[in-house]
């Protein structure tokens, strides 16, 4: 991200509430179900209305929906309840990818400008069957010609400045190459984001048509490196296997880096019971691939969350943690931390809150 564009956006943000997060001002998240959203993290359980798919055009009114007013309303008065954990804890309101596009944002409650924003969950199909994931058991080819892929030409495609392509697995679906052919055409400045599982080979075809446009970044999501735990927390898959794509995604990015159209890569760790230890090894293994580093803690799932466990679980955790993770990288964790520590009770929660402040601040 230019220099200038940062500057820019910490000048805008001075002037908003704290906590402030644009994105239910910029985004549009189109589920295969017809859920319709506003916050990929918010996830597909959020929604601020649902399609009928009678036409493409019924989000004009979902997107100024009173659950979305609602939302968009507490963050210009900085009462930001929906978002509170989020902003707390996350912060994912303060990340540059969620940021830039602020200087175009339209920041009021009611919405008359186009979406800057599109997330295109348009199919659940997944070649993977994750215990702590829905997507894949939701429908397919909902989103027809008639209901959006001839509406949205006109009145979504040419005004789109990016994309974000999640669910379930983009690059295993024909309608994100279709979407990509049909953006381009009336739109090759847009910029695209995707979420993968990497479980796929990049091929000619894959290649010819990432080659067409701007990528922002591509994330990846690899839950172990350990072949057994990965095979149980992404099924069916095989650890050699996409660690083998994975390189080969990563050879693409220095590709184009070198013909200044590079692209991030962002290493998504969603920790859990069965992979919490791994966090120190899975940190040094992104750096050393040149890749951002995202932990995310897996709350949803009760049975499979850290939060589940006993304070004194708990507290070898964050003993491990303390003892196997540089005192400059963890702030990297803080997603992981601060719910951690919320759960426990007041003495650890003080005891560990001191540590963790004092490994932080070099004390």
């Amino acid at each position: 991200m230019k220099e200038s564009l940062i500057q820019e956006i910490i000048s805008i943000r001075k002037k908003l509430p704290a906590g402030f997060c644009p994105v239910p001002f910029t985004t549009i998240i189109l589920e295969p179900d017809g859920k319709v959203g506003l916050c990929r993290n918010k996830g597909n359980d959020f929604p601020v209305g649902t399609l009928s798919f009678d036409s493409i055009e019924e989000i004009w009114d979902i997107r100024n929906s009173e659950k979305a007013r609602k939302w968009r309303r507490e963050f210009i008065e900085g009462k930001h309840e929906i978002c509170k954990n989020e902003v707390a804890y996350r912060k994912c309101n303060m990340d540059l990818h969620f940021n830039d596009l602020l200087p175009h944002a339209q920041i009021k409650e009611v919405l008359s400008d186009k979406i800057l924003r599109l997330t295109a969950n348009l199919n659940g199909k997944c070649n993977m069957q994750c215990p702590f994931c829905e997507i894949w058991k939701l429908p397919n080819g909902n989103y027809t010609d008639d209901n959006f892929w001839t509406p949205a030409k006109n009145s979504l495609f040419p005004f789109i400045k990016e994309v974000d392509m999640l669910s379930g697995e983009p690059f295993i679906q024909s309608d994100t190459y279709k979407l990509i052919d049909c953006i381009s055409e009336v739109n090759e400045n847009c910029v695209w984001n995707f979420t993968t599982n990497i479980y796929w080979t990049l091929n000619n075809h894959i290649r010819q048509k990432l080659d067409k446009i701007l990528i922002k970044n591509i994330s990846v999501s690899i839950d172990s490196l350990i072949p057994e735990v990965y095979a149980k927390l992404r099924t069916p898959g095989v650890l050699e296997r996409t660690l083998k794509n994975l390189d080969q995604l990563l050879e693409y990015r220095d590709e184009r880096s070198n013909q200044k159209k590079g692209f991030s890569v962002t290493f998504n760790f969603l920790v859990q019971k069965d992979n919490w230890r791994e966090l120190p090894h899975v940190m040094k293994f992104a750096h050393e691939k040149k890749m951002i580093f995202v932990p995310i803690l897996l709350e949803d799932v009760v049975a499979m969350s850290i939060l589940s466990f006993t304070d004194s679980d708990k507290i070898e955790l964050l003993d491990f943690y303390l003892e196997k993770i540089p005192s400059i990288n963890l702030y990297l964790i803080t997603p992981i931390l601060h719910p951690l520590l919320q759960s426990l009770g007041p003495l650890d929660k003080a005891y560990y809150l001191t540590c963790f402040n004092n490994a932080v601040h070099g004390k």
